[in-house]
């Protein structure tokens, strides 16, 4: 099964809208077609990024509940004890790539690729990729 970790920005934009590729990643992890961990510290963020008021009026409660709810059901689950910090251009998405490292992910999905870039060079063996690269990967795998 394929394994993955995605960041806050496409799990928020999933929630918001199923009808653009974050949406329907959301809608193929709940179908079953890959595995996606999490960790606490992913957790605490999307939280964090959840309440914020531009989010907030977009989103029910219970949109936001459901989610919470399925990420406990059936996401899988990085412990969050490995820290890192090679990621300059944004540190706190150090979190992302500490989980997938964590969960042994074998990709992680970010709408912000210039965000991973050091961390392409140094974990080659982990696909960092678009939504929309990861939707072509899921499909890509319903044919085998």
């Amino acid at each position: 099964m394929i394994t993955a970790v995605l960041d806050a920005n496409v799990l928020v934009s999933g929630l918001i809208s199923n009808a653009g590729p974050p949406g329907q990643i959301l809608d193929s992890w709940m179908d079953g077609k890959f595995q996606l961990f999490v960790s606490p510290r992913i957790l605490d963020e999307l939280k964090r990024v959840l309440h914020y008021p531009r989010i907030r009026q977009r989103l029910m409660q219970e949109q936001i509940a459901g989610l919470f709810q399925n990420l406990d059901q059936v996401a899988g689950k990085a412990p969050g004890t490995l820290r890192l910090d090679v990621l300059t251009r944004d540190p706190s998405d150090n979190i992302y790539l500490a989980c997938a490292i964590e969960a042994k992910a074998q990709y992680l999905v970010t709408g912000n690729m210039t965000h991973f870039e050091e961390a392409i060079t140094l974990f080659p063996k982990m696909q960092i990729c678009t939504p929309r690269e990861f939707l072509t990967v899921i499909s890509m795998s319903q044919m085998l």
